[in-house]
């Protein structure tokens, strides 16, 4: 009797045993990226891909009360979609999987945790190809959406001053303030290779315009300065005409002078950077 009980003690003993190692490995898991913005920046940026094997990647942002929280989603897959819900809920608050938007945005009457799963449905990628892509994250109120404003002063003996700059679609406005001189004559010329970016310039005291390049179509504008005073010189775009991730990018040159105009001393060394997309193909993963 007791040569028959043995084996199936023995074999009990191995069932615990296996479920003892089982018990005692590590739960492998994606631990979400917690993702955090640089001082005076409302916006940053997560690189990353997925695959077959890798379908998901979870993100964790703290979002402040009383500010517009956005996500784009940018990548040349459209297979990778976007889900975000509160964290601790189980409500979905959007899934692009349904909405095809890749773009999503909210107020936030009170402080929270927004937990955004980036993810691409496995039967929808062939094994080894790889979706890259961009998820850009902001999060700003009416301060952060206001104009960056740059002053721009003369050199001596020099009549020009240049700047350059980018716009964005998240900042598709910059203001120059230029103090000219009575009696002078004002000149702008703004360089760009993208034929959505203008200038306006006014009377920073009266909010006189003077031009909208926008209106004439041209690149170049001089007038006469009766009044010693200080004018603005507002490069702006349609934030529709800059896609997430691009920057269009221009210099501005401002001159003022007596009677005829001077060659500007830097055109020749003017050299406005391409507008090529930045993040339209991440080279990289994890990074931000």
């Amino acid at each position: 009797m007791p040569s028959q009980r043995l084996p199936r003690r023995i074999a009990i003993a191995t069932m615990i045993g296996i479920a003892g190692v089982c018990l005692s490995q590590p739960v492998l898991a994606d631990q979400p990226v917690v993702v955090t913005f640089q001082a005076g920046n409302p916006w940053t940026q997560e690189i990353g891909s997925v695959s077959h094997d890798d379908a998901w990647h979870d993100y964790t942002v703290a979002a402040e009360a009383g500010k517009t929280f956005q996500i784009n989603l940018v990548s040349r897959n459209p297979n990778v979609f976007f889900k975000v819900k509160q964290q601790g809920e189980r409500k979905t608050l959007v899934d692009t999987f349904k909405t095809g938007a890749t773009t999503w945005s909210t107020q936030d009457a009170a402080a929270t945790t927004y937990e955004i799963h980036v993810y691409v449905q496995p039967e929808a990628m062939q094994r080894g190809d790889v979706a890259k892509y961009a998820l850009q994250i902001g999060q700003y109120g009416a301060q952060d959406m206001q104009p960056a404003s740059t002053e721009v002063t003369f050199q001596d003996n020099n009549p020009w001053a240049q700047t350059v700059g980018a716009l964005a679609s998240d900042a598709a406005v910059h203001d120059f303030t230029v103090a000219i001189a009575a009696g002078k004559t004002m000149q702008v010329n703004l360089l760009t290779q993208n034929n959505n970016v203008h200038f306006k310039v006014e009377d920073q005291a009266s909010h006189a315009e003077l031009v909208d390049s926008a209106k004439t179509g041209a690149s170049t504008w001089s007038g006469p300065i009766t009044t010693a005073g200080t004018y603005v010189v507002r490069v702006y775009t349609d934030p529709a005409a800059v896609p997430p991730g691009t920057e269009a990018k221009f210099a501005l040159q401002i001159g003022q002078y007596a009677s005829e105009a001077p060659a500007p001393a830097v055109a020749g060394s003017v050299a406005v950077p391409s507008t090529a997309a930045s993040v339209a193909e991440p080279a990289a993963s994890g990074t931000h």
